[in-house]
């Protein structure tokens, strides 16, 4: 069994593993315990992971503190990416919407959050959901308060790279195509069952040297295990939450039948589907308990699925 690789991130020349972790879930609004938390990430770093994703608006803050305290015991070089936006969760949040037009106020969320991670270098920082009309973001430019306000960071060293982290698609494109941007996370548009994400983003981002990012890669747990009664019920009613619709219910069924037949579990070929692509820097799932962190490394260390198996999913 392979250790884990470390692949660039596009072109910040950042080395990160190929596996790395998601922070939107260490928190108390996922009922983990705080304990847990330290714990997942004494493991990932222990097991060689050396990228972790968190924002101000994970837990109101909690997130960022706990990534803090987690890096600050690990061994080894930790990268960190985090972002700006979601304000109404923020310390700024008593502004309403001027502040995601306030040079002022982004500096703000900034500096709080890289006080709570215990650095004064933060090595990614995104726009989180470039898409919303708050930022008066021009995608086909990306001329904007914010990520002027980035470029400003920048160039004053304190942040390495500008990444944007959404799952809007055409946005996500026009404004990797305005060479602006160097990582992007995406979340919902690249996994077992659906990955629209290959038909233009990455596309894009290959052009521009941009790293790629994967979050969610588990379709909120339907791609994790198995969920028959959940599936069935969004059949029979036809309600389906965001993410999911007739067609990708179909594709998850003929994916549960496939881990069925190679007996490999699900969330283990999410994970070897991901990394079988080249492009991708890093995949970040979110654990929430030490026993399914334990599962993604290995996971990852297996490697790439066999190429039938992937002609197969890519045949769906």
């Amino acid at each position: 069994m392979r250790e884990l690789k470390k692949r660039c991130l596009g072109r910040t020349g950042l080395m990160v593993t190929e596996l790395g972790l998601g922070g939107f879930q260490f928190t108390g609004e996922f009922g983990v315990p705080r304990s847990t938390a330290m714990d997942i990430m004494d493991l990932a770093f222990s097991n060689g992971i050396n990228f972790v994703d968190s924002a101000p608006m994970y837990g109101f803050g909690e997130g960022e503190e706990l990534v803090g305290r987690g890096t600050e015991k690990a061994c080894g070089e930790i990268y960190v990416s985090s972002k700006v936006g979601w304000l109404d969760r923020t310390i700024v949040r008593s502004l309403g919407d001027e502040a995601y037009q306030d040079e002022a106020s982004i500096r703000r969320v900034v500096e709080h959050g890289m006080r709570l991670l215990g650095r004064s270098y933060l090595d990614i920082l995104m726009i989180h959901e470039p898409e919303w009309k708050q930022w008066g973001l021009d995608p086909d430019t990306g001329n904007g308060v914010v990520l002027e306000t980035l470029e400003k960071l920048k160039r004053e060293g304190v942040i390495g790279a500008i990444g944007i982290g959404g799952g809007h698609l055409d946005v996500m494109t026009r404004l990797v195509e305005t060479d602006r941007i160097d990582v992007l996370l995406t979340f919902m548009h690249y996994d077992l069952a659906v990955q629209d994400a290959k038909e233009r983003l990455l596309p894009a981002a290959k052009k521009h040297d941009v790293g790629v990012i994967l979050g969610g890669p588990f379709r909120q747990g339907a791609l994790a295990v198995k969920q028959q009664e959940r599936i069935e019920e969004m059949r029979r009613t036809g309600e389906y939450p965001w993410g999911f619709n007739d067609d990708v219910v179909q594709k998850i069924d003929q994916i549960y039948r496939l881990s069925d037949e190679t007996e490999i579990p699900l969330a283990e070929m999410g994970i070897r589907f991901l990394l079988s692509d080249p492009q991708v820097s890093t995949v970040i799932p979110g654990p929430r308990k030490v026993e399914e962190l334990m599962a993604n490394l290995a996971a990852a260390r297996k490697g790439p699925l066999p190429q039938e198996i992937l002609d197969w999913i890519h045949s769906l």
